[in-house]
Formats: C-alpha cells, sequence, structure tokens
C-alpha cells in the first residue's frame, strides 16, 4: 500500500470527500473510528476501508487528508510522510481567519478549479514548487457513477411530495457563520404545510449541541420538517430538493450543479458587494433577519421567475469553481 487516504478521528465531515475521491482512484481509506468505518462501508459501495487502532497505524508513504500538512506532522512526528491536501468543500469562509495560510507548508494541493486557486493566490499560499492538481466536481461525478444505488437511500428515507427546500446551515466556527440558532426557530414556525424542510446540519453542530438539537426536533415534530443524520453523501439529497437555504456553508456551491433557487441568510448584516466571503450570495436572494418569516412565502412568489435571473451567474460561478 503506497498511498491511501486517512480520517484518524471522529471527523465525519471529512467522510464524503475522501471517501468518494479514494474510491474513485482505487486508494483504500484508512479510519481510526468504528463510526466511520461502519458509514462508510454504508454510503461508498466500492470504497476500500481499512480500519486501525490509533495506537497501531501502519501508514503509506503517501498520504491523502482533508488535514493540513503542520498537523499531520504534529500527530505523526516519526514518519516521513508525503502528503496530498483534499479540500472538504469549497465555501468562502476563510477571509477572516488564516485557515489557507495553514497551506504554505504542502507539497502537492487538490483543487476543484480556479476559484480555488485564486482564493490561494490571494492568500499568499501559491509558491513555484506547489504542486497543484485539478480534480474538478469528483463527488458528483461518483454519485453518478452510483445513482441508482443512491436513489434507493434516499426514498428509503427522505420521502416527500411537498415542494422540498434543503437548509443546510455551516457551524458556529471561528468567524460565526452559522445562522441556525437564529434562523431555524423562525423557518419552523412559518413551514406551510404544503411545504417539506430538509435540515442538514454541519457534524460539529451536532457534535457540539446534540441536547438543544433534540429538543428542537421534538418541539417541531408535527411539522414536515426531515433530519438528515449519519448520512453523509450530498449529492443524493440536492437531488430531491426545489430549492437551498444556506450561509456560508460549501453545499451552496454543491447546489449550483442543479440550478435552483438559492436562498441566503445574513444573519450579521454583513454587505455582499463589498464582502468577498458573500461571493456565492449574488447566485440567489439574500435575506436579512427580518425577512427569515417571509422565505416560504417569498419561493412561493418567486420561484418560478427564478431562472430567468440567476440561472446564467449560476452556471457561470459553477464553472469557475469546479472547471465544468
Amino acid at each position: 500500500m503506497k498511498i491511501a487516504g486517512l480520517i484518524f478521528d471522529d471527523s465525519r465531515h471529512y467522510l464524503d470527500h475522501l471517501a468518494p475521491f479514494c474510491a474513485l482512484r482505487k486508494w483504500p481509506l484508512i479510519v481510526c473510528e468504528d463510526s466511520i468505518a461502519s458509514l462508510a462501508r454504508e454510503f461508498y459501495p466500492d470504497l476500500e476501508v481499512i480500519e486501525m487502532a490509533w495506537d497501531n497505524l501502519k501508514l503509506p508513504s503517501t498520504l491523502v487528508t482533508c488535514e493540513t500538512r503542520p498537523y499531520l506532522l504534529c500527530a505523526f512526528p516519526q514518519k516521513k510522510l508525503k502528503t496530498l491536501w483534499l479540500p472538504h468543500g469549497n465555501s468562502d469562509k476563510g477571509w477572516k481567519s488564516p485557515f489557507f495560510e495553514a497551506l504554505s507548508q504542502e507539497q502537492t494541493v487538490l483543487v476543484y478549479g480556479q476559484k480555488m486557486i485564486d482564493f490561494m493566490e490571494k492568500k499568499k499560499v501559491v509558491r513555484s514548487d506547489l504542486k497543484i492538481e485539478r480534480i474538478g466536481n469528483f463527488r458528483l461525478a461518483y454519485y453518478q457513477k452510483h445513482r441508482s444505488f443512491y436513489q434507493n437511500l434516499v426514498q428509503n428515507r427522505f420521502n416527500s411530495t411537498h415542494r422540498t427546500l434543503l437548509y443546510a446551515p455551516t457551524w458556529n466556527d471561528s468567524e460565526n457563520n452559522s445562522s441556525f440558532w437564529q434562523a431555524f426557530p423562525i423557518l419552523a414556525e412559518s413551514l406551510p404545510s404544503h411545504y417539506t424542510l430538509l435540515v442538514k446540519l454541519h457534524p460539529n453542530t451536532q457534535k457540539t449541541s446534540e441536547p438543544e438539537i433534540e429538543r428542537l426536533i421534538g418541539k417541531y415534530q408535527n411539522k414536515n420538517i426531515l433530519w438528515v443524520s449519519d448520512f453523509p453523501p450530498i449529492y443524493p439529497l440536492l437531488e430531491l430538493c426545489d430549492g437551498y437555504i444556506g450561509d456560508m456553508s460549501s453545499i451552496g456551491y454543491d447546489f449550483l450543479s442543479r440550478n435552483r433557487p438559492m436562498y441566503f441568510l445574513n444573519s450579521q448584516k454583513r454587505d455582499p458587494k463589498m464582502d468577498e466571503g458573500l461571493y456565492l450570495f449574488r447566485c440567489g436572494l439574500e435575506l436579512l433577519p427580518e425577512d427569515y418569516a417571509n422565505l416560504f412565502s417569498i419561493d412561493e412568489k418567486t420561484h418560478s421567475e427564478d431562472a430567468a435571473r440567476f440561472f446564467s451567474i449560476r452556471q457561470e460561478i459553477y464553472q469557475y469553481t469546479f472547471d465544468s
């Protein structure tokens, strides 16, 4: 085994990136947590999963991970490793925090397309000796390869005859990007009976706030709300949805592949015209907190006009992001 992917902790938000990438390359994925191994085997049918205990890890000479190289070298100081950095999504986070600066020590970075390269250049992490490999939208390609498998999965778990909107907020990170705690109760209270709200929380939100989330699930159990839990692949869910509600999550860029209505919750009332972190907001309607209760009525009135207004810009940004 010369090369493999690696998830050595419970970072399940890395799974839907490393698993399809490794499967397409016919590389194994090494995991240390039983929960991650179980999800990997359940949702990625042709992936070779190697489960190893942390204290008995046998690593190949080359690793592909979503962790940065300095972090890996701290975790495995005795190893002489070649590393390939794989992004876990293409969000606009990182303008206010030094995430991309941590890539300054990478040997090889895998990027979706030109947009990420431009971001890295602005962050001054591109070097003459840095190898950059464009990988396009490999997750969509993997989903299309296994479309019938995934369609069976989603039909068994998420079945709705209503107009369905996906709400996929990011977690409450150091940039305070999440809209969830402010927006979700308002969305739930205003959800019409002829709509379904599909809620996919970031794994970090689920991990840190499980009791609070359980209370919300109980409070709104009579609403048409479907909660996505322990279902890592995103593209099967996107095909179910008639529209997207988000904030700074990278899932917004994935949803560009559907070219359907998008609504962006601007909880901090930032200026989309001046703030590079709100680049994706040009692909749909921006809503301030005072407008959250009106989201579904706005969707009813405007979704039929959406294609004429946003189709071209969404297509353009998708091509810029994924070289597609």
